[in-house]
C-alpha cells in the first residue's frame, strides 16, 4: 500500500509540474491556453483531456477548460472531451482526497465534512449527482470531500461521468456560440438564443429538484398517517 501511495504521489507530482510549466511559458489567458491547444494538431484532444484531468487537483478553475472545448471542438466533441476531462480530473481527486487526506481528516473533520459524509452515507450516488447538477460546493472541493466518504470509486466515477453532462454542454455550448458569434455575429442569432434558453433551463434545474423533494416529502408524510 505504501509503495502505490509513493507511486500515486509522484505522478501528481510529474503532472503538476508538466502543467505549471505549461502554465508559466503560456500564461494563464484563455485565448493563450487555446492557441497552445490548437496548435496541437491531432494531439489537441488528448493533450486537453489530460490538462482537464489534473486541473480540478491543483484547484485551477474548469469553467475556462469548457469553454475552450467548446471554441475548439464544437458543442457535441466538445462536450465529450470535457466531460470525459471532467471525470477523470474528479476521479484523480478524489484519489489524492482519499489515500493522502483521510486518515488525517478523520481525526479533525470539520462539521460540514462530517454533515456531507452523513448524507453520502445516507443518499449515496444520488447526492453526488445532485451536486454535480445544482452546485452545493465548488466542484474541486466536492471531489475532496467525497473522497473522504466511503462511496466506492466505480460509483463515484459513473456518477460523476453522467451527471456531469448537463453542465458541461452548457459551458461547452456557450464557448461555441461565442466563437460563432466572432466569427460571423449576423449568422449567430440561433446560437444565441439555444444557449439563452440553456440558461434558463439550467439555473431552473435547483428550483424543480427543490420543489419536487418537497412534493416527495409531503406524499411520504401523507402515507405514513
Amino acid at each position: 500500500m505504501k509503495n502505490s501511495k509513493l507511486f500515486f504521489i509522484l505522478i501528481i507530482i510529474i503532472a503538476a509540474i508538466l502543467i505549471l510549466l505549461s502554465i508559466g511559458r503560456y500564461g494563464f489567458r484563455l485565448e493563450e491556453f487555446q492557441a497552445f491547444i490548437k496548435n496541437l494538431g491531432y494531439l489537441a484532444p488528448f493533450i486537453f483531456i489530460i490538462f482537464y484531468s489534473f486541473a480540478p487537483t491543483l484547484f485551477m478553475p474548469i469553467t475556462p477548460l469548457s469553454i475552450t472545448a467548446g471554441v475548439l471542438f464544437g458543442p457535441v466533441a466538445g462536450t465529450f472531451y470535457s466531460v470525459v476531462g471532467a471525470t477523470l480530473g474528479a476521479s484523480v481527486t478524489f484519489l489524492v482526497s482519499r489515500y493522502l487526506l483521510k486518515d488525517f481528516v478523520d481525526k479533525y473533520s470539520h462539521n460540514k465534512i462530517l454533515f456531507i459524509k452523513r448524507r453520502v452515507e445516507k443518499d449515496g450516488w444520488k447526492f453526488i449527482a445532485i451536486s454535480r447538477i445544482t452546485p452545493i460546493f465548488p466542484f474541486n472541493i466536492q471531489n475532496y470531500i467525497f473522497g473522504l466518504t466511503e462511496i466506492k470509486l466505480s460509483t463515484f466515477f459513473i456518477t460523476s461521468l453522467f451527471s456531469l453532462i448537463p453542465g458541461s454542454f452548457f459551458y461547452v455550448y456557450l464557448g461555441y456560440t461565442g466563437s460563432q458569434a466572432v466569427k460571423n455575429p449576423a449568422g449567430s442569432l440561433y446560437q444565441i438564443i439555444i444557449a439563452v434558453i440553456l440558461s434558463l433551463i439550467l439555473f431552473s434545474i435547483p428550483y424543480l429538484i427543490k420543489k419536487t423533494s418537497q412534493i416527495i416529502a409531503r406524499q411520504g408524510n401523507k402515507t405514513s398517517l
